[in-house]
């Protein structure tokens, strides 16, 4: 978990860094080159949203294949 959080961190003072001017192309800004800290830790958020929801599905699945299991296990016995 911490080390998630220190990444995220990097990743925001990198983006801060390398986003704030836009790059540009013959004068053309190419899309999604200049983007400010705000977006940058809104995206990480919902990244870090989406992984969450995941851990916890792999929890409650975990959970019933333990509670399966012990069920089996106390069939056999």
């Amino acid at each position: 978990m911490a080390t998630g959080a220190a990444g995220l961190v990097a990743g925001a003072v990198l983006g801060t860094r390398l986003g704030k001017k836009p790059k540009r192309v013959f004068g053309v800004r190419l899309p999604g080159s200049g983007r400010d800290l705000h977006d940058v830790v809104k995206q990480a958020g919902k990244q870090f949203k989406k992984a969450s929801r995941q851990v916890g599905q792999l929890t409650s699945e975990v959970q019933a294949a333990r509670k399966k299991a012990e069920e089996i296990g106390r069939v056999i016995t």
